[in-house]
């Protein structure tokens, strides 16, 4: 291992990320101002659980300690995407094609730059070639397993762990708040409470009976009700609410839903109502109540409904406004629904 490290050389770049043309022995101290290029690469299943490693405890740099998937420095001539390709097969033996990505964060550290890859993929960790004298075993792991390895002290300490698992899908991640980045599906709580609140009241003309502040007030208390016995579901932009559920497991019933005006047609309502199912009956309808076909606000919650399984029912009437019931009926969807 020795041998292989007075043999590997690493561009220098300058702080602008400019190549200076010299090379960098690795083991060799690295002169002031000198700068070099390391990868990591996160994968995670469709479980948003990361696929994890642990370090050789004779390993330099952290050994035995539990690391993200793969990580290492960039090799003379290697583009930051190459190098991350080449870390992951040498590691782990996996081929990766990282074609057209840029990384989805950099870290600057104290001797260079920190390119970081979030790549959602399934892999079969049985089929994977891992390089011993790196790798002592990998496995796949969620959210909380990952903090309590950090907590107990088995993890490398990277001070963004907790964050990377909102970042599972992201093609690119955008830290200047351009909407099109990641936006995270949960049950809320009071902490969201706030952000909420300032959501319907963009949208509450398509509530009717929200039209008052009394009312407002009233709805208010309601939605503290559903988040205390976890029946309240949003979409969150980092701390911003960008989508609202309601629902009543006692009704099998969706109380109410709507989504940011700027956020729409990115299946957020849909995913929302996939995390909803979860809590509620499949051995029984469900039911939800919409605008008629005749009403111009109609036409889109009405196409969404329908497309989530639903079937328009019975016509109905809602704190005085003309409505429709839309039923998913038992046994529909039930993969993704508690049992009975």
């Amino acid at each position: 291992m020795a041998d292989r490290e007075n043999s590997e050389f690493w561009d220098v770049y300058t702080e602008d990320r400019e190549r200076t043309g010299r090379l960098h022995r690795r083991g060799d101290e690295m002169k002031k101002g000198e700068l070099h290029l390391v990868v990591h690469i996160c994968i995670f299943n469709s479980r948003n659980q990361l696929l994890i490693q642990r370090r050789q405890p004779f390993k330099k740099g952290w050994p035995n300690m539990w690391d993200l998937t793969v990580g290492g420095s960039a090799l003379a001539g290697d583009s930051s995407r190459q190098a991350a390709e080449r870390e992951v097969l040498e590691e782990i033996g996996l081929k990766l094609d990282l074609s057209g990505r840029r990384p989805n964060f950099t870290v600057n550290f104290s001797d260079g730059f920190d390119d970081y890859y979030v790549v959602r993929q399934d892999v079969d960790i049985q089929q994977l070639k891992l390089q011993k004298e790196e790798v002592r075993c990998v496995r796949w792991a969620d959210k909380e397993e990952v903090l309590l390895l950090q907590r107990e002290g088995l993890m490398v300490p990277y001070w963004f762990l907790d964050k990377l698992f909102d970042m599972g899908d992201i093609p690119e991640y955008d830290a200047h708040g351009d909407r099109r980045r990641w936006v995270g599906i949960d049950f809320a709580d009071m902490r969201c409470l706030n952000s909420w609140m300032s959501l319907v009241e963009i949208v509450r003309q398509n509530f009717p009976g929200l039209e008052t502040e009394e009312a407002l007030d009233d709805y208010r208390a309601t939605v503290i009700k559903n988040m205390e016995r976890g029946s309240a579901v949003c979409a969150l932009d980092g701390n911003m609410v960008v989508g609202i559920l309601l629902f009543s497991p006692k009704n099998n019933t969706i109380s109410c839903m709507a989504v940011h005006p700027d956020y729409r047609r990115r299946r957020i309502a849909a995913r929302m109502v996939e995390l909803m199912l979860t809590k509620l009956d499949c051995s029984r309808d469900i039911r939800v109540e919409t605008f008629r076909e005749d009403d111009g606000k109609g036409s889109v919650p009405r196409a969404f409904y329908e497309s989530m399984g639903f079937v328009p029912g019975e016509l109905t009437v809602s704190l005085g406004y003309p409505t429709q019931e839309f039923v998913l009926h038992s046994g529909e969807r039930a993969g993704e629904c508690r049992k009975g």
